[in-house]
């Protein structure tokens, strides 16, 4: 088990109420068409979702825990076993009716992805899913867009609610592509409750259309400072080897440094970096070290085959200190 006693340096912890389902990735020369059969190679199971987001928590050396919805049944064990090793915490509800999800991923000779997703027990929660999550002072709260893909989406919506006055913790929003397709509604009570945004590019364009913006002659210096504005809080936009921009509400954008590297696996590498931030902010580290430190483990990260990479803090500063 990885140091189930550890303690946050900062003395909170993060939390996350994202979805952990399991993946099942597999090689294909092709993906079939309808009535078709093709054989996979390199077969591999995982638990991935957002375990890959506290499993990065965790190699830093931070208190995480997992407010999702786990389900009962092999999947739902797998999860949990996971969740043990790493020393993640499971506070959130369980389903004794459904097992948690599966995702198959396919990845062909062209390197192109293609995902069938199942709906598990993360999936079915109701508006009380995250009734009984109630963040300290000095935790960060981690949320995923893809909870709004689903019925716990309501439960994610009342948790916003009931948490947007006086909040003391820190809330990190990673949007994934599922934020194009939310409701107006549900977009503004997001920009509302004023989380910080961690966006990859395809992600950060898919705000931008959403508040109304359109790319910038300045690329995405001059779009970052333009949507910090808009969204009136801080916004991370990662952009590969090149680092991650910075930007906040009335301020100039900064491109924070990344860490070039020869690249074998960039699956997980967003999971990489936003486990990391979050931690680093749960230690009372400023946005723009804590986004340094995440670009250096991500980079790390993507050295490795694998969706959960994340290096460990002491990889992390000798890179730092190279």
């Amino acid at each position: 088990m990885m140091g189930a006693t550890m303690k946050c340096r900062g003395g909170g912890k993060v939390i996350s109420l994202g979805q952990v389902i399991v993946d099942l990735t597999m090689k294909v020369a092709r993906v079939p068409t309808a009535g078709c059969d093709v054989f996979a190679d390199d077969v591999v199971t995982s638990v991935g979702a957002s375990f890959n987001t506290l499993h990065a928590v965790r190699r830093m050396g931070v208190i995480a825990e997992h407010a999702g919805i786990l389900g009962t049944g092999p999947w739902a064990s797998m999860i949990r076993q996971a969740l043990e090793t790493d020393g993640i915490r499971h506070v959130g509800r369980c389903d004794t009716e459904r097992d948690s999800a599966f995702c198959v991923a396919l990845t062909d000779e062209g390197a192109e992805r293609t995902f069938i997703s199942t709906r598990g027990a993360e999936a079915f929660g109701d508006v009380d899913a995250f009734a009984d999550v109630r963040p300290d002072s000095g935790d960060v709260v981690h949320v995923s867009g893809y909870t709004l893909a689903h019925r716990t989406g309501a439960g994610l919506l009342d948790f916003l609610a009931r948490t947007a006055e006086h909040r003391r913790f820190t809330a990190l929003f990673d949007p994934s592509p599922i934020i194009g397709q939310v409701d107006d509604g549900t977009f503004r009570t997001l920009v509302e409750y004023h989380p910080i945004w961690s966006c990859n590019e395809r992600e950060a364009l898919l705000v931008a259309e959403r508040l109304g913006l359109s790319a910038h002659e300045d690329g995405f210096r001059g779009l970052a400072m333009k949507m910090a504005d808009a969204l009136g809080s801080s916004l991370v936009i990662r952009v590969g080897k090149e680092g991650a921009w910075l930007a906040g509400p009335g301020g100039e954008a900064e491109l924070i440094a990344g860490f070039p590297v020869h690249a074998v696996d960039t699956n997980g590498a967003g999971d990489c970096h936003a486990g990391v931030l979050c931690a680093e902010l749960c230690g009372g580290v400023d946005l723009k070290e804590a986004i340094r430190f995440a670009n250096a483990a991500a980079a790390i990260a993507v050295t490795r085959r694998g969706p959960a990479t994340c290096p460990t803090r002491r990889e992390v500063e000798r890179l730092l200190s190279a």
